[in-house]
């Protein structure tokens, strides 16, 4: 993920994608626009369109932060043996 602040008004169709917006002005609110000083965290490749690899070659966002991704550690299962008892050997007569 990284963390971006914004440098020019822009409108986004996937502004769903965008995690953790800080509105710069809380009165403004409008869903899918972004105001310049606001600031959320997306995806590198949403980083990467936004700072200027997109159609018009124009930059909209400043990178602040990058923040490493963790990959959630696996969970070892521990299996419990149930031990059965073992059977007792019995000597017949004879």
């Amino acid at each position: 993920m990284v963390k971006v602040i914004v440098t020019s008004e822009f409108t986004l169709g996937r502004f769903a994608e965008l995690k953790n917006i800080e509105r710069a002005d809380t009165n403004k609110k409008e869903e899918g626009h972004l105001y310049v000083g606001d600031k959320f965290e997306c995806t590198k490749e949403m980083a990467d369109y936004l700072t200027g690899e997109n159609k018009v070659h124009r930059s909209f966002v400043k990178i602040i932060e990058i923040i490493p991704e963790t990959k959630p550690k696996a969970v070892k299962e521990e299996k419990e043996e149930i031990k059965k008892p073992a059977k007792k050997k019995v000597a017949k007569k004879s």
